[in-house]
């Protein structure tokens, strides 16, 4: 089995976590990813590399749509190219049975065909497959059915050119089909049950997570013991407001009776030296969200994937203030299921707005409870591993030739 993915950490992490299912149910696996995510010592799959960093890109130009766009020429363009290339490369070589992919990986599928692989497309967020039960990326909830499909179909044609690297080498491989076979959707069923209008190659499996390993230290967590506490992170998120950010989430803490803790990441807070000294805010680069999501009243965070699933899953609380991609999408989604309190800008300068979505997160706790008990009933590993095995045998649905 061969699995490939590209981007943040967000991107990465349910990947490892199937690489490691596969691996310990006896499947010979090789894992190519970027640097954003490190090599970990005595994984039980072979680690392969792809070129390029997402982190080192938004260290540089932040999460800015505008800037992105304006450099994609000159940063994300080589970026991918040259991982179309080192992913035809790595499954020729290696030619597995089954080839687990990234959107962004767009010539993985007729690489795969190319070796006889079945190629399994993996939308970690479900904006790819139409529905009318929600609505795509970049579209309100709320809306009916059919605008709900013609969403997608919206989405589908503004993403028609991306496909064009994966028809020209189609083409010289002589290989007829660019799609995949198989959809894996890697998401609670808490959050978004298997839409009834999907077909039978498209499936909710429930999310790809591994236990995370950490210890935190005596000071965090005697601060986590001593009274209720915010937590504020935003992940691989970066902008020119992390400061501004940072005072705004101590200031409306403060104004519901909590302390902070403020997990700085890859720059979505700038935390000032006030913060660094005052007895009610604690500081951090990373946490292990095992150790400390459960001792924490409420959180603020950017809505990716794995971080909602992660808040959710702890039964904790939460506010979003989306950044980019899916993120303003999973906020959406939480207020339509009634597990938050929808999205508060990250521009947001007025603390007591943001006191006003904590307030109103931290009254839908009963909520966040039931889905976190539901979430702790899934397999969505084994539920994935079951269904690629099935694929191999050729008893599960795959896409019409």
């Amino acid at each position: 089995m061969y699995l490939a993915t590209i981007g943040s950490r967000g991107d990465n992490e349910p990947f490892r976590a199937l690489a490691r299912e596969a691996a310990a149910a006896g499947h010979e696996v090789s894992f190519a990813h970027t640097s954003d995510l490190p090599s970990e010592p005595h994984e039980p799959y072979a680690t392969l590399s792809l070129p390029g960093s997402f982190e080192a890109l938004i260290a540089e130009q932040g999460v800015s749509i505008t800037r992105a766009l304006l450099n994609y020429r000159s940063t994300m363009k080589p970026m991918l190219e040259a991982s179309y290339q080192q992913v035809l490369e790595q499954i020729q070589e290696i030619s597995p049975d089954v080839v687990v992919y990234h959107p962004k990986l767009v010539t993985a599928p007729v690489a795969a065909h190319a070796v006889g692989a079945i190629a399994v497309i993996v939308e970690l967020f479900p904006t790819l497959t139409p529905t009318a039960e929600f609505p795509a990326l970049g579209f309100p909830h709320g809306l009916t059915g059919f605008l709900n499909r013609a969403s997608f179909r919206m989405i589908q044609l503004a993403l028609a050119s991306t496909a064009t690297p994966a028809k020209t080498l189609a083409k010289k491989l002589g290989v007829l089909r660019h799609e995949p076979d198989l959809t894996l959707c890697p998401v609670s069923q808490a959050l978004v049950p298997q839409p009834e209008d999907w077909p039978s190659h498209a499936l909710v499996t429930g999310a790809w997570t591994s236990p995370t390993l950490g210890t935190i230290d005596t000071d965090l967590h005697d601060f986590l013991a001593s009274g209720p506490v915010v937590y504020a992170g935003f992940g691989s998120m970066k902008d020119t407001h992390g400061a501004q950010r940072a005072r705004v989430v101590v200031e409306a803490a403060r104004l519901v009776g909590f302390k902070t803790l403020l997990v700085t990441g890859w720059g979505g807070l700038e935390p000032s030296s006030e913060h660094v000294d005052a007895p009610d805010v604690m500081v951090r680069s990373t946490v292990p969200h095992s150790e400390v999501l459960p001792a924490v009243a409420v959180a603020i965070h950017h809505g990716g994937a794995g971080t909602t699933h992660a808040m959710v899953r702890s039964g904790i609380p939460s506010v979003i203030m989306p950044f980019v991609a899916d993120q303003p999408w999973w906020a959406g989604r939480l207020k339509i299921l009634g597990l938050g309190p929808g999205p508060v800008s990250k521009s947001v300068t007025n603390p007591n707005t943001l006191k006003r979505a904590l307030v109103k997160a931290i009254e839908g706790a009963e909520a966040v409870r039931r889905a976190s008990e539901f979430m702790a009933l899934e397999d969505g590993l084994g539920r994935a591993l079951s269904i690629i095995e099935d694929a191999e045998a050729g008893v599960q649905d795959l896409r019409p030739a």
